[in-house]
């Protein structure tokens, strides 16, 4: 059969696991079933300096290599900033990039991604998340229960990273899925908290509110990329094939 259109997912450990049971990236490999495979480039831990150090290894060197390793993608996620975002403080292991950085880094991540992946003059959307919300208290109590010791994060610096991104997303034309106010950032911890798992990271239910806010943007912004039928095989999408007729036109 011949190669499928992808969708290639690139960012931290809410990517990579978002192919777990209930994760956004399982839900949005089954949205798009029948038109696109899902490629998820997720990497636990890393912040947008490790991105720009892996990028290569996903993009490749060149538009001939990047064609090789993932296709011709309809579009790109990009989600880092929830290790970026971690405070400044003096542990063995800090994921710390200061805010000025790390927007330069998303915008340099965008730009390159859309110079690998260019066809006719042509690059595929790139689509950037905000960090999520932090429930700090959590978060730490995990932490010293699984490590010994904090890996400290506060909301207040996951709405400030995410400013950011929207920056970026506004001077080069990215569409922006807001994990923070999807989420209920703004709200309290006591309500956001039931979002995530583990102070951090998303539960199945906020993966679902995250997978569902993706799909809303691509429906307002990039309707063409939307999967092309239902389960009914009732066309959504004129001219965009999928793959495989429709059961009932074999019968």
């Amino acid at each position: 059969m011949s190669r499928r259109p992808t969708i290639v997912l690139f960012g931290d450990s809410i990517t990579e696991l978002g192919f777990s049971q209930g994760g956004w990236t399982s839900l949005l490999a089954g949205h798009y079933s029948r038109r696109a495979d899902i490629l998820n480039r997720g990497f636990s831990g890393y912040n947008t300096r490790h991105a720009i150090d892996i990028l290569p290894r996903v993009f490749g060197e060149s538009k001939e290599d990047a064609a090789s390793r993932v296709g011709s993608p309809l579009f790109v996620t990009c989600f880092f900033g929830a290790n970026d975002a971690m405070l400044d403080v003096d542990v063995e292991h800090c994921q710390h990039v200061p805010v000025d950085e790390y927007e330069t880094n998303i915008r340099s991540l965008v730009s390159t991604i859309r110079k690998r992946l260019e066809v006719d003059n042509r690059s595929p959307p790139v689509i950037l998340f905000t960090p999520p919300p932090v429930d700090q208290k959590a978060w730490d109590d995990y932490c010293v229960s699984e490590f010994g010791c904090t890996s400290p994060r506060t909301n207040d610096a996951a709405k400030l990273y995410g400013d950011r991104v929207k920056n970026v997303g506004q001077e080069l034309g990215c569409s922006i899925v807001d994990s923070f106010e999807l989420l209920g950032g703004n709200g309290e911890v006591s309500e956001y908290g039931k979002n995530l798992d583990d102070g951090l990271h998303l539960n199945e239910k906020g993966n679902g509110l995250l997978f569902d806010g993706l799909v809303d943007v691509i429906r307002r912004d990039l309707p063409d990329l939307e999967p092309n039928d239902d389960f009914d095989g009732k066309e959504k999408l004129k001219g965009v094939s999928r793959q495989g007729k429709y059961w009932k036109d074999l019968c």
